[in-house]
């Protein structure tokens, strides 16, 4: 295929975490998620909380149970709010809605937009083996290459895209030096390690990466009035993402797998000859990159831009909306009028991660109307003599070793209001809390059921459980360090 073709798909680039075909499984998660609502309704609260707070706790747990078990499809559980809150006398349906259409929300759905670009016009694969020539064709240049790769696309297309669009080049890679015989044992292990860590770690380095940063700048604007702009949020996404490449780029290749440094002059000749069949950038091509530049960096000079024009009202949101209109607009073939985007495409577009943000940001602010979100952080007043940086370790230790076996987003979406609430009864800012658990909540390493790169790069059949148990329990414990330290430092810049 050229570069001048777009891309086709047969569906959705996503990934479901299931659990196991087990009626009885899904009945028991079922039954006790509705039990506890019903508790709620039947039983006195607690003492020093109201019945507003009891009653949203039940509809908090019901949903986290749906969540973590997938009763339903974590999109439709997202909408329960819809329907229980106002049945339960927790918010009107105006209420209980508005966070579905939070800027926040059309900001991600922006960043989609140009992802699905990227992948129409086979852009994400001509900038993966152009990396892949600069870093070089040693195992553990390779290695280093594929995760680099991995989370700059990462950054701006989804991380179970970006995963399964990598996943065949790597296999590819493998099979070219194992028939060479020359492949160290550890390197299968040791590239598709790398391309589903590299998919995770990407993601946080960037506001549209991951949806538990949209998740957290949502909340932080709404709840708190702190407003957290795409510039902002490179001071400690950028820093964290860079580090943890950098950790494990030196653990796989180093440490935790023994790899050879010296130059495959096979591999090398054919990555050449796929840059040659993908042939010169087209018009499309392009265009499309023109886009993407001048939209990131309309984000990284927004905040100067309203400095200088205060009466601009010039949001990330609004850059995202005008590159997806922009797309809609500029034709990639005049004569057959065919358009850098189409609206079957958009087909791909992954609504349910959207609907997923509407339930996360509408429940969390029930918890905080309620009076939820302040009962738990007095119930948590024996941490009041914590020291920040304790504070920050504990709640990122929690967050990563918990996403290990639940949903980053609604992990996420659970622990703001409380960690919020519990920040500011502590004397501290909502965000000193509340940023580095959204960022931890993407730092899921152990499993394959953890997030869907994992799942993917096992699904190969090539990556035995426990390399991925024992690589990722290291840079577990690296993460809790290095997002302590860093939110430790620098938040303070960004709020």
């Amino acid at each position: 295929m050229t570069s001048g073709s777009p891309r086709t798909t047969s569906g959705p680039a996503r990934q479901e975490h299931q659990q196991e075909n087990n009626p009885l499984f899904w009945l028991t998660g079922l039954v006790v998620g509705i039990a506890l609502q019903l508790f709620t309704l039947l039983v006195e609260p607690p003492l020093g909380m109201n019945e507003m707070a009891w009653r949203c706790a039940g509809l908090a747990m019901m949903m986290a149970i749906f969540w973590s078990v997938e009763i339903l499809p974590t999109a439709i559980t997202a909408l329960l709010p819809l329907i229980l809150s106002p049945l339960l006398g927790l918010a009107s349906l105006d209420k209980a809605a508005a966070p579905y259409a939070h800027p926040v929300i059309f900001l991600f759905m922006g960043g989609f937009v140009l992802g699905l670009a990227m992948e129409r016009w086979n852009l994400h694969s001509r900038i993966a083996l152009r990396i892949m020539m600069v870093m070089g064709t040693g195992e553990k240049r390779l290695v280093l290459g594929f995760m680099i790769a991995t989370a700059l696309i990462s950054m701006w297309v989804s991380n179970t895209a970006t995963t399964i669009m990598m996943l065949p080049i790597g296999l590819s890679v493998t099979s070219m030096i194992r028939h060479q015989g020359k492949m160290s044992r550890g390197f299968p292990i040791a590239l598709l390690l790398s391309i589903a860590y590299g998919a995770s770690i990407g993601g946080f380095g960037t506001l549209i990466g991951t949806p538990p940063n949209a998740l957290l700048v949502a909340f932080l604007q709404e709840q708190y009035g702190i407003q957290i702009g795409f510039a902002h949020w490179l001071i400690i996404g950028l820093p964290a993402s860079i580090i943890m490449l950098a950790i494990t780029g030196v653990w796989l290749g180093y440490f935790g797998y023994r790899l050879s440094g010296e130059e495959n002059h096979v591999v090398r000749e054919s990555i050449k000859e796929q840059q040659k069949l993908n042939g010169s950038m087209s018009g499309a091509e392009k265009a499309v990159t023109a886009i993407f530049l001048l939209t990131a960096l309309a984000w990284i000079i927004r905040p100067w831009v309203s400095d200088i024009i205060p009466w601009l009202e010039l949001s990330d949101t609004t850059i995202a909306l005008i590159a997806t209109v922009t797309l809609f607009i500029l034709p990639a073939s005049f004569k057959k009028l065919e358009f850098l985007m189409s609206w079957k495409e958009m087909r791909r577009l992954p609504w349910d991660v959207l609907l997923l943000f509407g339930g996360g940001l509408s429940l969390a602010a029930m918890i905080r109307r309620t009076g939820l979100a302040d009962w738990i952080a007095g119930s948590l007043n024996i941490l009041g003599d914590m020291p920040p940086l304790m504070a920050i370790a504990l709640v990122v230790t929690i967050i990563i070793f918990l996403t290990e076996v639940t949903s980053n987003t609604a992990t996420t979406a659970a622990f703001l209001p409380p960690l919020g609430a519990l920040a500011i009864s502590l004397g501290m800012d909502p965000a000193i809390l509340a940023i580095p658990a959204a960022i931890a909540a993407s730092c899921a390493f152990m499993l394959p059921v953890a997030t869907p790169p994992n799942a993917i790069v096992y699904g190969s059949g090539m990556l035995p459980i426990r390399h991925m148990v024992r690589s990722g329990m290291v840079l577990n414990l690296a993460g809790i360090v290095i997002i302590t330290l860093l939110c430790h430092w620098l938040v303070e810049f960004i709020i």
